[in-house]
């Protein structure tokens, strides 16, 4: 009775486990995008969603997020989506649907997306000066 027990309460904390739609870390250098399949290796610009069931896709470029959910036909409101904070790549990454945006040919990521994201518009702003550029949120990205 007791080993029944204990091994119901093992596969229900391996369920548990299994389905959070929680940030996972990227292990840079070793992990490939799920869209173009090559290797991440940039911070400023990596990337990833997180679905329903808690399986997390992992991106090189915001471009090819997008990408990938536009060709899988996934539904946004499905997904937990993260991005990496332009000026600071090696903290937090950020809600993609709070951060803001920057588009120029100066953001060269690796699959020539030229997106950066940012925590808010003040950490922009010394690339909103110098490259005369807007703040875009995610729903006006292409």
């Amino acid at each position: 009775m007791k080993r029944t027990f204990i091994i119901s309460l093992m596969i229900s904390l391996l369920f548990f486990c299994s389905c959070t739609n929680d940030f996972e870390p990227i292990d840079y250098g070793h992990e490939a995008c799920a869209q173009c399949k090559m290797t991440i290796m940039d911070k400023r610009y990596a990337c990833e969603f997180i679905t329903k069931k808690g399986k997390a896709y992992k991106f090189d470029d915001i471009g090819c997020l997008r990408k990938y959910i536009k060709e899988e036909n996934l539904s946004e409101a499905d997904l937990t989506i993260y991005v990496a904070n332009y000026n600071n790549p090696a903290g937090k990454f950020l809600d993609a649907r709070h951060a803001v945006y920057l588009h120029n040919d100066f953001f060269k990521s690796p699959m020539n997306g030229y997106t950066a994201a940012f925590a808010e518009g003040s950490s922009a702003q010394q690339y909103i000066d110098s490259l005369n550029l807007l703040l875009l949120k995610w729903e006006n990205l292409n």
